[in-house]
This record gives structure tokens, sequence and C-alpha cells, in this order.
């Protein structure tokens, strides 16, 4: 019995042990959340807290340029635009320094009748007056030096940029964001509207680099930044430019944003939608993928290396629709347009490679395949692709690349009289079919035949 009740006083000391052990780590367990929770509050910097209205009237420069600044001194932080009570937030325009990790908003676009009729509303930026030039600028430098304090591997998640003032005027070439000498900096989510009725050329002048919803800008030399940049998954009402990567000035002409990614976007109303490498300096390495594009008035809906020479740029599984002139104008090399659908050209052609190309004595040595171009009873279209710069005899000799497996048809309607062939030359005359170790052109079918 003794021996009994030993045992069991040595059993209720263990137990009691382990109760005591069971203990702290509930109480551990529980100060954990907690103190996640305290550093998370730490993280985090509300632009309303720092005095951002968001009426759609009031001036909210200061504000969220403190919000910024104070986010700025915690590695990491993240900087939360509210729902605006008033639609939008009104700046003259702020600036992102180094050390914060996100912008986080909640915009809603609200499109009832096409993007005359589109609604932007919530986590939105807007210019105070029209000489508003840019509403968020990512970094700063041009000067061609290394700026270690630039937000690299900032995300701008949800946020709206709208281009109409609090009198309901646009405001003259405005950029929605510029990105600065900083690299790996990501929109996604993100929306603008800067329209008003159809017919217009955005933000509202458009042209090359004369406002739009992005651009990323490098002042090159040994600054290799804005390179990495990523839109996915955005939306766009008439942008002058949708996105643009360049360089800064002509002071930095190595400059050149690079190998870039625009993913799942929807793009509207622009006069033009991408522009790589426009007016500065090369954009090469970039990739445009599973993407809608469509303006009636469009100059282009991409536009690809007319300064710098650059390399490189795939456009793969995206959707051109309605376009003015040429849906994708390449005066670059490297360009793959691969598995992309075409309708409604109001050009001679879908592609067009340019004339520079043998100016420099080179060939695109593209890749153009699997692609469908549905002419939806256009009259005038000539090709699929024309190549400026050389003429039909001089490609199927010397050019390089493989244009094979591409598609056209008019919904069993007979092709216009002004059709040539899948691929012509700058002297109007159809390109053979051709097959060399450096050339592989096979013309698809074209229905009806």
């Amino acid at each position: 019995m003794d021996s009994n009740r030993t045992v069991g006083r040595r059993d209720a000391l263990r137990l009691a042990a382990l109760s005591g052990g069971v203990g702290l780590v509930a109480a551990s367990a529980t100060a954990t959340p907690a103190s996640a929770a305290t550093q998370r509050a730490q993280t985090m910097f509300d632009v309303t807290a720092y005095g951002a209205v968001g009426d759609g009237r009031t001036d909210d420069t200061t504000a969220i340029q403190n919000a910024l600044n104070a986010a700025a001194t915690v590695k990491g932080a993240v900087v939360t635009f509210p729902p605006a009570p008033g639609g939008c937030y009104r700046t003259s325009g702020v600036t992102v320094p180094g050390g914060i990790g996100r912008l986080q908003g909640w915009s809603d676009l609200y499109d009832a009748n096409g993007p005359a009729a589109a609604t932007l509303t919530g986590s939105v930026l807007a210019p105070f007056s029209a000489a508003t030039t840019t509403l968020l600028t990512v970094g700063s430098s041009g000067n061609g030096a290394v700026v270690d304090a630039n937000p690299h591997g900032l995300t701008v998640d949800g946020l709206g940029f709208l281009g109409t003032t609090p009198t309901g005027t646009a405001a003259p070439a405005l950029w929605g964001a510029s990105v600065v000498d900083t690299s790996d900096v990501t929109f996604q989510n993100c929306r603008d509207v800067f329209c008003g009725a159809p017919g217009f050329k955005g933000y509202p002048t458009g042209g090359l680099g004369t406002g739009g919803f992005v651009r990323f800008l490098s002042s090159g030399t040994a600054n290799v930044f804005s390179v990495n940049g990523r839109v996915l998954f955005c939306c766009s009402y008439g942008a002058g430019s949708f996105v643009v990567a360049d360089g800064l000035s002509t002071a930095y002409p190595g400059g050149g944003s690079t190998d870039g990614r625009i993913i799942g976007c929807q793009v509207n109303g622009h006069s033009h939608g991408v522009q790589l490498g426009p007016t500065l300096a090369g954009a090469g390495g970039w990739g445009i993928m599973e993407c809608h594009f469509s303006s009636a008035e469009g100059s282009s809906h991409v536009n690809y290396g007319l300064a710098g020479n650059p390399w490189t740029l795939r456009i793969e599984g995206c959707y051109f629709d309605l376009c003015a002139e040429v849906p994708i104008a390449c005066h670059g090399h490297g360009l793959q347009v691969i598995g992309n659908y075409f309708r409604a050209l109001g050009n001679a052609t879908a592609v067009y490679f340019g004339s520079a190309l043998a100016t420099f004595g080179r060939d695109p040595a593209a890749v153009m395949t699997g692609n469908a171009l549905d002419l939806n009873g256009a009259t005038g279209v000539t090709c699929f692709a024309q190549f400026d710069g050389f003429t039909a005899a001089e490609f199927a000799a010397h050019g390089g690349g493989q244009y094979s497996g591409n598609l056209v048809h008019n919904h069993g309607a007979a092709m216009p009289k002004s059709w040539i062939g899948q691929f012509v030359g700058s002297n109007a005359t159809r390109i053979a079919a051709s097959s060399t170790a450096s050339l592989d052109l096979a013309p698809g079918p074209v229905l009806p035949v």
C-alpha cells in the first residue's frame, strides 16, 4: 500500500510537471499571434492616419508623402490606401522612397457601356490640377549614379489612377506612375481610366511617351536599373500609352529598361498599347503574354525598338482587336510572335518590320508561328507580315527565322482584292515559301483559298 502510494505521488509530481509545461506552451502560443499582430501594426502605414482625406477635392499630396516618408524608416513597410470616401485621393505627385515593400489599395472599375461610361472608385490617385504630370513616382535619380535607397522590389497592388481634375477636365500628358532607376517593381491588379468619350487619344494627347499608365525609365551608364518591371492583371481605359520602357534622357544614352513582363492585362482605347524603346534607348528582353488590346483609334498595340536596336521581345497568347494602324510594329531583332489572334485590322498588315533592320545590315531573325489573322470583312489588308527593309528576293535569300503555321481567314468570304500574300517585301511583292538552314518560311492556310 505504501509502495503504491509512493508511486502515486511520483505520478502526481510528473503530471504536475507536464501540466506546467503545457501551460508554458499554451502561453507561448498565445503570445506569438499577439506579437505578430503588433509587428504588422508597426509595419502598416495608413495614409488617412497622416491626414489624407480622399474626398475628391482636397490636395492630399503632403499627407500621402508624409505617410510614405514615415514608412520608409521601417524595412519592408506597407502603405495602405483605404477606399477614398469621395472616390479618389487628389495629389500633385508623390514619390516612393526606399525601404517600402508594398503600396496596398482596393479599387473597382465599373464599365456600364464601354469606356465612355467607365467609373473608377476606391483607392484611386487623381491629379489635383491640370499641371500635375505624374501621380506616383517610384524612386529617384536620373543622374546616372547608383541609387541604393530606391524601393527595389516594390509591389503596387490594387491602386487606381484617374486622369481627370476636380473640374472634370483632363490633365494633359499625365502619367499614372513613373519608375525611375529602380528594379523589380511590380504593378498588379491596378487599373486606370483616362478617357471621356470614344475618339480620344488618351491622357488626352497620347503619342510617343507623352502620357500613360506606367513607364519604366533608366539613366543607364553604370546604373543598370529599371530592369524586371512587371505589370500583372491590370486594366486600362484610354491610356496614351499603357506601358513605356525607355531611357531617361539624352544625357545618358546608355539607359534602357529591360527584361520586364506584361501579363494578363486588358488595354482599351489607347493611342499606343506598349512602347519599348520608343525615343531614347533600347528595351529588349520583354515578354507580353495573355493580354487583350483593343483600340479603334490606336496607332499601335505594340511598338518595339525604334531606339537602341534592342533584341528579344516575346508576344504570346494575346488578342489584338481593332487598330487603326499596325498592331505590332517591330524595329528591333529577335521578335517572337506565337499563338496570337489578330482581328479587324484597320491597316494593311498585322506585323510590320521596319526598314532600319536592313540599314543595320541584319535581318529580323524572328519567330512567327501559330498565329491567326481574322480579316473580319476588312477590305484593305495586304498581308500578315510586311518586311519594309527587304525586297521579297532579298528576304528569301538572306532572311532568318521561322515563319510557319499561321492561319488567315475571312469568315467564309472571299479574300479582299488588296491581298498579296501572308508575307510581303518592301517592293509589295509576295515572299515565296523558302526553306534554308537559316530560314523556314512556309505560309499557312488561307481560308477560303
